[in-house]
């Protein structure tokens, strides 16, 4: 039963944290080998596990309501299975490493404060934008993070947060790159680019490479959910910036 906890408890952490799918079926196979758990089956979704050894006499069930990505907390289980596999390590020594893995902080508010601001200047900047439409980018970016890191410490619901974040982008670009004189769309999608769901939808597709169809469609389905959620916030201000100004964005 401690074995069969411990082995759950890392699958857990490696899904909540962007794990794919099959990485979490592997890394728990080769951590019941490894302490000889004989019978052991597992089953992922993207919000659960499902798993049983020694013919069904133990079976237990997780559920993983919450995924963020979090990829060191995720490279320090693999790293935990590899010392496992080898036999470098007993239970005790397992068990304190994947605490201690469980436990690696996000990166510091100013880092992703910085991460921001500098993303959204040179998606801006990609897209084609002048240096003053990347200026805007920047400060939109700045404000959206700044943002967002509010509503995690208010536990807003994510469809909320994406919405609300796409609004306040286009809200702080329009009047921004009007002062500034120019035009605010390669703003708005440098901006809007830091909301874009990239890793559920890569994610998404590796799934399905994998043959796991059923979890590849959930993160498919999640990955247009955040883009419908975007579109909704942005498409929402300018149809009210247009109708108050009579100006097309284009």
């Amino acid at each position: 039963r401690r074995i069969m906890d411990f082995i759950m408890a890392a699958g857990q952490t490696l899904l909540e944290n962007g794990a794919e799918v099959f990485r979490v079926e592997q890394t728990m196979e080769i951590m019941a080998r490894s302490f000889h758990l004989r019978e052991f089956h597992v089953y992922i979704l993207t919000n659960g596990i499902f798993a049983s050894a020694g013919t069904a006499e133990i079976s237990e069930v997780r559920n993983v309501p919450v995924r963020t990505t979090h990829l060191g907390r995720v490279a320090a289980v693999n790293e935990l299975s590899r010392q496992i596999a080898a036999g470098g390590l007993t239970l005790d020594e397992a068990e304190a490493q994947l605490a201690r893995a469980q436990r690696i902080p996000f990166p510091n508010d100013w880092v992703q404060l910085v991460a921001g601001l500098s993303g959204a200047f040179c998606f801006a900047m990609i897209f084609g934008g002048t240096l003053r439409a990347g200026l805007a980018a920047a400060v939109a970016g700045l404000a959206a993070n700044g943002y967002l890191l509010l509503c995690e410490r208010l536990n807003l619901p994510g469809g909320f947060r994406k919405i609300t974040t796409a609004s306040l982008i286009t809200l702080v670009c329009l009047p921004l790159c009007h002062l500034l004189g120019t035009e605010a769309s390669h703003a708005i999608i440098g901006t809007l680019m830091i909301l874009t769901p990239g890793i559920a939808f890569t994610m998404g597709i590796r799934d399905f490479v994998q043959g796991d169809y059923l979890s590849g469609t959930i993160r498919m389905i999640d990955a247009l959910l955040v883009a419908a959620c975007i579109a909704i916030g942005t498409g929402f201000v300018l149809w009210c910036y247009s109708l108050l100004t009579g100006v097309n964005i284009a």
